[in-house]
């Protein structure tokens, strides 16, 4: 009998001359069979690992992140008008403080709704996004249908990817076997399960940006953010300048945003400090930066600031704001 995957694992592996890239029908098949579990474990990893040698496709990565939104039942069109799509995959030694959860928490006070989810794994010094929650006065939605209910009454909601697809959360824990990370790492950040009109996203490795605008256009992602992040955390880095890559209405552009302060003081990695930081009981010039930089990104790809300047003012005053209030 024909291994109906065998076909796939073929045509990545079958040399350098011989060898070539899945199509998009291509890798969406390919990957549908390691979602349902009919592909083997060995055909699994020896797919994984060739997407990975051979440098993934755009065409590739919108096919498994289709296949990815069939398996785990995405929505097909977003009931909620203006929602941020924000997915938070960090990893790797410098991540710490998650400051852009309190830019989206900042967002979310002021009528902007966001829904966070993801997976953090391999992060030798920083806390884990869902941990941080309790700091910001959140806790994890226990699945996708409770995180659609909640947005139906708040603001903010972080689902945790486990809770609405732990096939997806134990490809991602591969990573421990192959040694080194698959294109399921770069696909999550894509899946957007509300289908939200505008996903922001943090890339670490910049070859992996162009990557990801590619993708976007071919499964019609009609909004994307996307900027190089701490960790590949949708974060900007305030003492770097930093350029923000989008997709709106079909045309790609770049703005540029300045670095905002020189300063990059240590700080402790608590669950604490981050508290301390959200009430105001402790005052961080460059914690501020961090959370106002965020969330004046993710003002100007909503398009309720046009300019830079106007952005970081907007999400200064949500924060002096804030603040004012002794939230």
């Amino acid at each position: 009998m024909v291994d109906p995957y065998a076909d796939y694992i073929r045509i990545l592996g079958r040399g350098p001359t011989k060898s070539r890239h899945l199509t998009q029908t291509e890798a969406q098949a390919a990957f549908a069979g390691v979602l349902s579990g009919e592909m083997s474990d060995m055909q699994v990893g020896a797919l994984l690992l060739l997407l990975r040698y051979r440098s993934e496709s755009p065409a590739e990565l919108a096919g498994i992140v289709t296949a990815m939104r069939r398996h785990m039942g995405a929505e097909s069109a977003c009931e909620f008008e203006n929602l941020i799509d924000w997915p938070s995959t960090s990893s790797g030694k410098s991540r710490r403080l998650p400051w852009f959860l309190l830019s989206a928490k900042l967002l979310s006070e002021n009528g902007h709704k966001i829904f966070m989810h993801g997976f953090n794994s391999h992060l030798d010094n920083g806390l884990l996004t869902e941990d941080c929650l309790e700091a910001v006065g959140e806790k994890p939605a226990a699945s996708l249908t409770k995180a659609r209910r909640k947005l139906e009454s708040e603001n903010f909601v972080y689902l945790p990817l486990r809770n609405f697809s732990p096939k997806l959360q134990e490809l991602l824990e591969i990573r421990s076997v192959l040694g080194v990370r698959s294109i399921v790492n770069t696909a999550v950040k894509l899946i957007n399960p509300l289908a939200a009109k505008l996903t922001f996203l943090g890339i670490f490795h910049p070859a992996y940006i162009t990557l990801n605008i590619d993708a976007a256009a071919l499964i019609e992602q009609p909004s994307l953010g996307v900027i190089k992040g701490g960790g590949g955390e949708a974060e900007r880095n305030a003492n770097k300048a930093i350029k923000l890559y989008q997709i709106k209405d079909g045309q790609q552009t770049v703005s540029k945003w300045p670095a905002m302060t020189k300063e990059s003081p240590d700080y402790p990695v608590t669950v604490d400090y981050l508290s301390e930081i959200w009430r105001g009981s402790v005052q961080n010039d460059f914690a501020s930066k961090m959370i106002i930089g965020t969330a004046a990104q993710a003002l100007y790809l909503t398009g309720h600031a046009t300019t830079v300047e106007q952005a970081e003012r907007q999400a200064a005053d949500y924060w002096q704001d804030h603040l004012s209030h002794g939230l």
